[in-house]
């Protein structure tokens, strides 16, 4: 590129002459609207409760990129240089050449782009704080450090980075720009972990619809636009290579859509939008890096092949549980290596203007590519891995759950207050409450139609309780009448003429006489109750004296169940100190030889179903975890069956895993249906020797945290089968060998860590688990199995435990 930008230069004393210096800065403002795209297409991606937080996250990195490049950035990468970062041109002012000025204006936007890539990709869960710390970062100093040592001295035409000076070839920024942010996102999201519910264990990784899809495509849109003065604008000249490059910027963008939406097609029968969208990106991204000197056909290839390429980054990333929101790794990172190698592939040597072979060339763009994943990957994972652990980079779990608009900036939407205000009404049943509504938006309208269908219930509600009075009323008339407190209506008798007397009297001699009739059945009726309540009386004396003694027979009882509690309880107790006193002792453990281990059990009441063992035999040791079903003393006496039987057969050298389980098996299924019991067991073997685990039998998965904190589950499901439940399970026993290198971590466990359930019926979860065993590695067994029974604690805390706890950590020395 440099050879390409010193021959465009020959004839001019000035890199930047009349319209070279116009068209420099229309194409800052081209790359400056790539900024709102990637707002747009973020926003769109991701849910309605974190919008805002993505929006304001891609306006604060602006700021920020554009202050730290002008003050240090572009000094660093283009300052006079030795070769690995630059000692001159700080705070760029005005005073200067204008052409200098313009191409510090364009490289700034540059730098906002890297920065703004890591926004998407860590969306919904990171700090606001952690985000500003990252954009310091990336613009202050990872990317104008590599940015110089390959682009130092572009201003020129002469290199003066180190890998400039190797040949090292990415014209518009595959690797120096998109890469780069995108190894930086990469290691933050090892550092916070996926979103909750985005995977779950034995299930598939669950998609998280994005909450406006058309103004993600606005976004891509703008990207396209913006990638117009991305690429164009590189040759920091405006001459007839200009359409040229354009013209394969936008073939590549289009390839790489068409090549993403045909796999769509082909592997979900329908075309996801979101991959026609990342699939274009990923086109303009590949294509960045030699657009200047490629073939139009070659283009469209590369184009294609990025589309392809950022599919596969992406579903990889997802088989190991990396949660990418917008795919911004698979787009930026995985298209721009690609585009990177593409220009030693398909280059025209001429036009690349290096005198090196094609497969030298290849040589130096791939050492660039490892170069650039080695400074900015490794660079944030240790700051970030370092910081993690003196302040939480991640919201808390409730933050995450109400969304990062509200927990990060209190900045409220129509739709949160809408659901704020039924979930109140929901829980206080006031239906005066009222959801403001916002007149011409599709959440005002369902605000005012809940606010109609409010109003005609509380209406509704109103007429109801007004008939209840009424009815109150007409009962409370009616009992008067039938009581003595009914007193006749006087009426005057002057204001009525004599038919009218005279009817009335008629009238009124009909009533007394019901009245007196009435009188006579009430006389009857309080002889009645009065001969009923002496017989009621009787009755009462009569069942007064039997409850007295069925109260002297009940504290009688109550005496003997005391006594029968405290012997029960005692016996309990007993249970309780002898299944304590089976397992290993700390001493047992820190004398095995090879192996650093740490164990620990908690029964959910007094006595426990769980099981864990420690057996060494020479240089083999052999490790048992089980977890019968239930808790109590019946579990606790299978639990002892199978301690027992398991010591007694590895005492008479017994080792075979499918021989000793099936023995074992057989040892409970008689037991059980001698006590006619139900109860069953999972149980699993684990032989270590000479840093080789073998497993075998069914039980929970067994984690192993490798020293660079990669998390493996193995599952044991097709291991073996549940003890009690056959009377012959030899057929059903596998088993499965894992290597254990030094400073290797391998941890067993029952489910009643990972179903501990707090007061909001959440469940610990293995993901939580495996987030304190990654970020507590480092410590010893013991204090690592500490720190995960204080996590779940914490996790619970008032609620009582519901199931045992049982752990086992191994390290090998």
């Amino acid at each position: 590129m440099l050879a390409l930008i010193s021959s465009s230069l020959s004839d001019s004393s000035s890199a930047f002459e009349g319209g070279n210096m116009l068209w420099l800065l229309v194409c800052a403002g081209l790359v400056f609207l790539m900024q709102p795209g990637f707002m747009c297409l973020e926003s769109g991606l991701t849910r309605s409760k974190n919008s805002i937080n993505v929006a304001v996250k891609n306006l604060a990195d602006f700021g920020i990129s554009l202050i730290l490049f002008w003050g240090f950035g572009y000094g660093l990468m283009f300052g006079a240089s030795s070769g690995w970062f630059g000692t001159s041109q700080f705070f760029v002012d005005m005073g200067r050449q204008p052409e200098q000025v313009a191409f510090f204006v364009f490289q700034a936007m540059f730098c906002s782009t890297a920065t703004t890539i890591v926004s998407g990709a860590v969306a919904e869960r990171l700090r606001f704080g952690a985000y500003l710390a990252i954009a310091t970062l990336v613009s202050g100093f990872i990317y104008p450090i590599f940015g110089n040592w390959t682009w130092n001295g572009l201003e020129n035409g002469v290199a003066g980075g180190w890998l400039g000076q190797l040949g090292f070839i990415d014209f518009a920024g595959s690797t120096v720009v998109h890469s780069a942010g995108a190894w930086v996102s990469l290691a933050a999201l090892l550092v916070i972990g996926a979103r909750i519910g985005r995977f779950s264990p034995n299930t598939p990784p669950q998609k998280i619809q994005g909450s406006n899809l058309p103004m993600a495509m606005l976004g891509v849109m703008l990207l396209w636009f913006g990638w117009i003065g991305f690429n164009g604008g590189s040759t920091l000249t405006f001459n007839e290579q200009v359409a040229g490059i354009i013209l394969n910027t936008i073939i590549a963008g289009a390839a790489g859509m068409l090549m993403s939406g045909l796999l769509s097609l082909a592997r979900y029968q329908h075309i996801e939008v979101e991959l026609l969208m990342n699939g274009s990106i990923a086109g303009l991204v590949a294509i960045t890096a030699s657009c200047h000197a490629v073939s139009t056909l070659h283009a469209f290839l590369i184009g294609a092949i990025g589309g392809v390429v950022m599919m596969l980054v992406s579903r990889g990333l997802e088989h190991l549980q990396i949660d990418d929101a917008v795919d911004a790794i698979a787009v930026h990172g995985g298209a721009g290596v690609w585009g990177t190698l593409a220009v030693a592939l398909f280059g025209q040597m001429d036009l690349l203007g290096t005198d090196l072979s094609r497969w030298q060339l290849f040589g130096v763009q791939f050492l660039g590519v490892g170069i650039c994943f080695a400074w900015a990957f490794g660079l944030t994972l240790l700051l970030f891995w370092g910081g993690d652990r003196l302040f939480p980079l991640r919201v808390s779990a409730e933050a995450e759950d109400i969304g990062l608009n509200v927990s990060e900036h209190r900045a409220k939407t129509e739709l949160y207050d809408l659901i704020q205000v039924m979930e109140t009404q929901a829980e206080t049943h006031d239906l005066s409450l009222r959801v403001p509504a916002t007149p011409f938006t599709d959440v005002g309208h369902i605000a005012h139609r809940y606010n109609q269908v409010i109003d005609a219930l509380e209406r509704k509600t109103n007429d109801l309780l007004n008939y209840l009075r009424q009815v109150e009323r007409v009962t409370a008339a009616a009992a008067a009448v039938e009581s003595d407190t009914f007193q006749p209506v006087v009426l005057n008798p002057i204001a009525l003429r004599s038919d009218e007397l005279g009817q009335l009297a008629r009238v009124f001699q009909t009533m007394f006489r019901q009245v007196k009739i009435r009188e006579r059945a009430l006389e009857d009726t309080r002889d009645q109750l009065a001969q009923a309540n002496e017989t009621l009386e009787h009755k009462v004396q009569e069942r007064t004296a039997e409850l007295a003694q069925a109260n002297t027979e009940i504290r009688h009882l109550n005496q003997q169940l005391t006594s029968e509690n405290r012997r029960m309880g005692a016996e309990l107790e007993v249970t309780r100190k002898l299944q304590q006193m089976i397992l290993p002792t700390d001493a047992e453990l820190s004398s095995i030889t090879g192996l650093e281990i740490a164990g620990f059990m908690e029964p959910a009441s007094e006595v426990g179903g769980d099981y864990y063992d420690v057996l060494q035999e020479g240089d083999c040791v052999r490790i048992g975890i089980g977890d019968v079903t239930g808790h109590g003393l019946e579990s606790s006496m299978v639990m002892l069956m199978a301690q027992t039987a398991v010591r007694t057969l590895v005492a008479s050298g017994e080792t075979n895993p499918t021989r000793l389980l099936n023995a074992v098996n057989r040892t409970i299924y008689d037991n059980t249906r001698r006590m006619a019991s139900y109860k069953n067991m999972t149980l699993s073997l684990l032989e270590y020797e000479a840093g080789l685990l073998r497993l075998s039998g069914q039980h929970e998965e067994l984690v192993l945290v490798r020293q660079n904190g990669e998390i493996e589950s193995i599952d044991t499901i097709d291991l073996g089968f549940p003890l009690g439940l056959e009377s012959d399970i030899s057929h059903f026993i596998a088993e499965t060998r894992v290597q254990l290198n030094p400073g290797d971590l391998a941890i067993l466990y029952t489910d009643g860590i990972t179903e501990a359930m707090n007061n909001q019926r959440e469940q610990y979860g293995p993901n939580r688990l495996y987030a304190v065993l990654k970020r507590h590695r480092h410590l010893s067994p013991n204090d690592l199995r500490q720190a995960v029974i204080a996590d779940v604690h914490n996790h619970v805390q008032e609620e009582a435990i519901a199931d045992d706890l049982t752990l086992i950590i191994l390290r090998q020395r």
